[in-house]
């Protein structure tokens, strides 16, 4: 399940991420404004955002494994689609079917986790999921691109769509497991979202998240055009460097995740394990990126990889933590709220990074205000976060959850 998980998480990147790598060609044939073509990749997360607090409902409450297979199946036609537009509207129209499909995957993924997968090995599992969400965009930008060059943008857009659909073939035996062992808890004790809204862990989380979002997301839809007008490389040369960011991110992503196990299996409270490995990443990141607008190709080189890197240990940290708050009752809707807000950054990167290059004519401005972003992170996770434990939801009443009885 978790390897399927990862596969499930990798497909969603390579083919929400196809539309960053063929930028610099829509834009071309299109004719499309800096603007234009940052709310063409933003329109992605308006859905995305939008969708979260539903699907994190259903993945806790009608059953997280048949919630992920609904929206992959319609999110990998969506990316059909996409190859099939002809302007503007199209391409924004296929882009919103895409991002409320895929907004399944985070709440339900982590809500099979926190059901199945017991604390001592929690931190390798997630990053086992993030390991996927890592792999995809380097995978992805390398097969856009082959795919691209020879037979052109439409192609690849219907190629990829299509073969996502393969993964819905093994997943089908998770759809016949039995239920998740979700707590000896009574229903009655399950949160409400009331209950969850109040709590000040979400709150810290999401602002943090924000933050390393905001920069993980800059890299994402707008790095390929950095790189291509800024530091004047070819396709080619861009795919391979931007591909480079993702492989340096899914190494740190595994390595962090079986540190942090460890950590916590010698004594270590995840508190300070988890808050940690987030508080250096938040520092590193939001570094790497101020500095590399400044340096010499080689130098921006380097610090772009170390910038993967630092990112990579943000994935299982913030996850994990996340399990750990809210429980195998609430993870979903806690993820799903965490994921509405956090992931904004996602709309508000690219738009931001395209009217900087209007007004100044220039990407690097859009990297420094990355950079300062994921900077701002550090604060959350050292101040507004408090201490990582699990929240005891019995404290709590839900009419709503025990009127509606055991979830599936």
């Amino acid at each position: 399940m978790v390897v399927l998980l990862g596969a499930a998480l990798m497909i969603n990147y390579i083919d929400r991420g196809t539309i960053s790598t063929a930028a610099p060609v829509l834009e071309k044939e299109l004719h499309l404004a800096p603007e234009q073509l940052g709310w063409v990749i933003s329109a992605f997360f308006w859905a995305y955002v939008c969708a979260q607090p539903l699907v994190g409902w259903c993945a806790d409450r009608l059953g997280a494994a048949r919630v992920l297979a609904t929206g992959f199946a319609i999110w990998s036609l969506a990316t059909v689609t996409t190859g099939l537009s002809t302007g503007v509207r199209t391409l924004v129209g296929a882009r919103l079917v895409m991002g409320a499909a895929e907004s399944v995957t985070y709440p339900s993924a982590l809500a099979l986790l926190a059901q199945r997968v017991t604390d001592r090995h929690r931190a390798r599992a997630t990053s086992i999921l993030q390991l996927g969400g890592m792999i995809g965009p380097a995978l992805g930008t390398t097969l856009s691109v082959m795919i691209m060059e020879r037979y052109g943008w439409r192609t690849m857009f219907i190629a990829l769509g299509l073969a996502s659909l393969l993964w819905l073939l093994p997943w089908r035996r998770q759809l016949r497991a039995p239920s998740a062992n979700r707590s000896t808890d009574s229903p009655r004790r399950s949160p409400s979202y009331a209950d969850i809204l109040g709590q000040r862990g979400l709150w810290g989380t999401v602002l943090g998240n924000f933050c390393s979002n905001y920069a993980f997301y800059f890299v994402f839809s707008t790095l390929p055009l950095y790189l291509v007008h800024e530091r004047g490389l070819s396709l080619l040369k861009m795919g391979t460097l931007t591909s480079g960011f993702y492989v340096c991110d899914a190494i740190s992503v595994l390595a962090t995740g079986c540190l942090l196990d460890a950590w916590t299996r010698r004594g270590v409270s995840p508190n300070r394990a988890y808050k940690t490995a987030l508080m250096v990443s938040a520092a590193g990141v939001g570094v790497c990126l101020l500095t590399a607008g400044s340096a010499g190709l080689t130098g921006a080189v380097l610090l772009l990889l170390a910038a993967g890197v630092m990112d990579g240990m943000n994935a299982p940290s913030v996850c994990s933590l996340v399990q750990q708050f809210a429980g195998p009752l609430a993870t979903g809707r806690w993820m799903g709220v965490q994921n509405a807000v956090s992931n904004t950054a996602g709309i508000v990167a690219p738009l931001a990074a395209g009217y900087l290059a209007r007004a100044t004519g220039h990407y690097t401005a859009a990297l420094w205000v990355a950079g300062v972003i994921a900077l701002i992170g550090l604060l959350a996770w050292v101040i507004v976060v408090p201490p990582v434990r699990p929240i005891d939801w019995s404290r709590f009443g839900s009419s709503e959850l025990s009127a509606a009885g055991p979830a599936a």
